[in-house]
């Protein structure tokens, strides 16, 4: 037997589908090369999670190193300071390049932030007000390295951040500072930043600089038929092994375009397959490692649906009770028997959660498919008995038949305000 070409929950070996986001990554960095200036402003990739974003980005960085750029790799995180994080795979980068002797002074610079920010001292003092000290660091760090990129014969510096909306507030607004900065620098500064996330990045980067608004979105989807059929054919090519027409038409039924799914349904039907050279996987193997493919999947699910809390695993469960498609907020409501207003915080949180998302104006729906299937297939009981529940507990308040003036509404802030 082969070993298997598909790996689910890692990066794959051919990335399927993406040509067009992979492209427009190409355009901005052939910027810095061609005009010696700045990417322009941030270009954020969002979706919901297993759509491929870090593969996307991970692929984007590979060729970038291959074309001549320097490039570095930071994932955003709300617990740890991005300034030293970033200088040290700043250091790794150079030296990894081999500059020698030419880099001393660029690496002791960034050594130097590693030293003063990174220390738990440091990061406290920070915390307390010295964040102008972290983001000029950040600046700095991007500017010297892009500016070193490009007079030692690298095209500049390309910057890849995952999960840009989890890094701290002060740090994604340092990046974005630096980026307008670099913009309108007179001699350049050959710098750019991708960034990929969940669909929450849509507020996270103007929540940290209102000129964030001119960054360029792109919304990462389900992949197409042609696209899974190449993510399962080409790699089993690759070492021999075909795929029949009728089981590729049998497992693109089975992925339903979502990229994590591809995966596992490829590794399944391999382990049934146990192909060698010049083997063909057919149909039969394809039913045979459904099976496997669908508890893989329903292990996800479980993890996702687990960490929801009784009153999202409510909203979750009559969402799903109305269908797999998109899903009026107004029926959810009256399946809920509350008002509108009472779903606004749970769907923003399950929203921010990348479990559901918007499918237009007042409608919703799950961001992975088969999902509304399995929560179906769940019986929770709810941990506290809704008749005991007090009003204003959102979707588990006092049904509207029963309220009572001012029953349904949300608690207020810590300041009195509502929220």
């Amino acid at each position: 037997m082969l070993p298997s070409p598909y790996s689910p929950g890692a990066l794959p070996g051919y990335l399927a589908g993406r040509g067009p986001e992979l492209e427009r990554i190409r355009s901005r960095l052939s910027r810095m090369s061609a005009l010696g200036r700045s990417g322009g402003p941030l270009l954020a990739f969002y979706g919901s999670r297993g759509l491929g974003k870090t593969s996307l980005l991970r692929a984007a960085q590979h060729e970038a190193q291959a074309a001549g750029y320097l490039t570095v790799w930071v994932t955003g995180r709300d617990d740890v300071a991005l300034a030293p994080d970033l200088a040290r795979w700043l250091v790794d980068e150079i030296q990894r390049q081999s500059f020698g002797e030419r880099a001393k002074g660029l690496v002791h610079s960034l050594d130097k932030i590693q030293v003063e920010l990174g220390v738990p001292g440091a990061k406290i003092g920070l915390e307390m007000g010295g964040s102008g000290r972290e983001s000029a660091a950040i600046e700095t760090s991007l500017e010297d390295a892009g500016r070193f990129a490009r007079n030692h014969e690298r095209n500049g510096l390309a910057v890849f951040v995952d999960e840009f909306q989890e890094a701290r507030l002060g740090d994604r607004r340092s990046l974005l500072i630096a980026l307008q900065h670099f913009d309108g620098a007179p001699d350049g500064c050959p710098v750019a930043i991708v960034a990929a996330g969940l669909p929450s990045i849509l507020g996270a980067v103007p929540e940290a600089a209102t000129f964030g608004e001119r960054t360029d979105f792109v919304e990462v989807d389900l992949l197409t038929d042609v696209a899974v059929a190449e993510a399962l054919r080409l790699p089993a090519q690759d070492l021999g092994v075909v795929w029949s027409d009728d089981a590729i038409m049998a497992a693109l039924d089975l992925a339903t375009g979502y990229p994590h799914r591809v995966q596992l349904v490829g590794d399944a039907v391999w382990q049934v397959a146990r192909p060698v050279e010049g083997d063909q996987i057919g149909i039969g193997h394809v039913r045979q490692g459904a099976e496997q493919a669908e508890r893989r999947m329903a292990t996800l699910f479980q993890s996702r649906l687990a960490k929801a809390s009784p009153e999202q695993r409510r909203f979750l469960m009559a969402m799903a009770g109305l269908g797999d498609g998109p899903v009026a907020r107004g029926d959810l409501a009256e399946q809920l028997d509350v008002t509108t207003e009472a779903l606004s915080r749970p769907r923003q949180e399950l929203i921010d959660r990348g479990l559901i998302e918007a499918a237009g104006r007042g409608r919703l729906r799950f961001t992975i498919p088969g999902f509304a299937a399995y929560v179906r297939d769940q019986d929770y009981v709810d941990e506290v008995d809704s008749d005991q529940l007090r009003p204003g507990q959102g979707i588990s308040e006092v049904p509207r038949r029963n309220r009572r003036p001012g029953d349904g509404q949300l608690p207020p802030g810590p300041s009195g305000a509502p929220r």
